[in-house]
């Protein structure tokens, strides 16, 4: 009842009675000994409460208080047999199948929450043998947009996408090669053929195609969050485009661009829902963190203009909606302050003042900044760090270097480059003019780059000390980041 009233559009934004409903569910939850008289009703409701804590809850706390009940909840479902496939217990086919379906709600719950705080996941493939449940369309929704696709699909990624990150990034030290090959595995990962409408009629499905494109970038950006943040810490020292790690600097640009793209073309399909959802802006937020994070310490990258182009995007997007949204009321002065610091860090580089920088090439001296789009793509194809990579990251880098081109030469026209990559993507978040990048016009005016004056800008090395973007100490227990 509280998830109902606060999307329920007929009702005010964030009524109180929502917080009412809830208050009177975990009264309810308290009156009951959970760990004598455990049923499946009693683990919905425990499922419900952690959905609703992490999804609309505005407290500090929330997703704190969302992990320790999904530690019970795992453990309340296991002293249940959710886990198992039990055909001695003799239940009916409708409840088995609801059982079913409870439980990989709760692994694919729960593997989310471990990406977003850090934490190890409560379940585990290996150690359950519940089947998937059958997916019934629904009756009230035409066949190509029910929900069941959307379910489908959130177990499957939680068996080849989810679970496998989960499994590598719990390792110690684990090898960057294992990294980009299970990126790749992501970046293949099929996408039902009725999740790919471009223009879908119900408003359910549309918030379904939003889930899932910020589900997969999500589980990109956990993935290469550890050599991200070992590229842009300075903990490699001076780096150039020829590093090993590059390719996970390029994979959060391009996974924070989409995210925040998608959210955008969501608000401005539904405003007043988008804005009632507050998980949403948790994520966006933690998109335009890591892309203020890469133009302070990386203001020499090439991806940096573009970069600030899609934080102008995301400032436009908190400006709008923080009247109907307190989460992006919240943020909103925070995100201000980091980039405008951005801005400023990449505005002394580009006039050739002193600024630490963790990445620096030398453009006069190396000839492959003569090559053509062509040969560049053969050659990244085939050469240095991105050999190994999966094509959209190859094909990410030119794109930027269009782009580029574009800004500097404003009688080229933009080209798109996708006929040079065999590989069949997934269909980007929104309306694009590339497979890879969402597109470059945000609804603020574009960022004007000096890209001319990079050239003579100085690298002074890396100040492990200070990243001056101290507004970024933020907890993740106060915005769930990248969830």
């Amino acid at each position: 009842m509280a998830v109902a009233c606060l999307v329920d559009l007929r009702r005010p934004p964030y009524s109180a009675v929502a917080e009412t409903y809830h208050t009177v569910a975990r009264a309810a939850l308290s009156e009951i000994s959970v760990m004598e008289d455990t049923n499946v009703e009693t683990v919905l409701a425990l499922f419900y409460e952690i959905w609703y804590l992490l999804v609309f809850s505005d407290k500090k706390k929330a997703a704190g208080y969302a992990w320790g009940l999904m530690g019970l909840t795992a453990k309340l479902a296991q002293m249940m047999y959710i886990d198992r496939n039990t055909p001695s217990m003799k239940l009916q086919p409708e409840e088995v199948e609801r059982r079913r379906c409870l439980f990989w709600e709760l692994m694919y719950l729960d593997a989310r929450l471990s990406l977003s705080l850090g934490r190890p996941p409560s379940l585990s493939l290996a150690h359950m043998d519940c089947p998937r449940p059958v997916y019934t369309p629904d009756p009230s929704a035409p066949p190509a947009e029910g929900l069941h696709h959307f379910q489908e699909w959130k177990h499957s990624c939680y068996v080849h996408c989810l679970a496998p990150v989960l499994e590598l990034i719990s390792q110690p030290n684990w090898e960057y090669t294992k990294v980009l090959e299970l990126d790749a595995k992501i970046r293949d990962f099929s996408v039902p053929t009725a999740l790919r409408a471009r223009n879908p009629q119900h408003r359910s499905f549309l918030m379904q195609k939003a889930s899932l494109t910020t589900a997969i970038e999500t589980v990109l950006l956990q993935l290469h969050r550890s050599y991200f943040t070992r590229v842009v810490s300075g903990a490699e020292g001076i780096v150039n485009r020829h590093h090993r790690y590059i390719p996970s600097c390029v994979a959060v640009f391009l996974s924070a661009s989409r995210m925040i793209a998608t959210i955008q073309d969501l608000y401005d399909r539904e405003p007043e829902l988008t804005s009632r959802i507050l998980g949403y802006w948790s994520n966006t937020f933690s998109a335009a963190v890591a892309l203020c994070l890469l133009v302070s310490r990386a203001p020499a990258a090439c991806l940096v203009p573009t970069s600030l182009q899609e934080l102008e995007r995301a400032r436009s997007l908190f400006n709008s909606a923080k009247e109907q949204c307190p989460r992006a009321m919240e943020i909103t002065p925070i995100l201000e302050t980091l980039i405008d610091k951005a801005k400023h860090i990449y505005s002394r580089w580009t006039t050739a003042q002193n600024v630490p920088t963790v990445y620096y090439d030398e453009e006069d001296d190396d000839p492959d900044f003569d090559l053509s789009e062509e040969e560049l793509v053969e050659l990244m194809s085939t050469q240095g760090p991105f050999a190994s990579a999966h094509s959209s990251l190859v094909q990410c880098q030119i794109e930027v270097i269009e782009r580029g081109r574009c800004r500097t030469n404003f009688q080229a026209s933009y080209r798109d480059v996708s006929s040079l990559f065999s590989t069949s993507l997934s269909p980007p978040p929104v309306h694009v003019i590339s497979p890879v990048l969402p597109h470059s016009s945000p609804r603020a005016p574009n960022v004007s780059d000096p890209v001319a004056l990079r050239t003579s800008a100085k690298s002074i090395g890396v100040d492990t000390m200070s990243i001056e973007m101290s507004a970024m100490n933020l907890g993740a227990d106060s915005v769930m980041a990248w969830f």
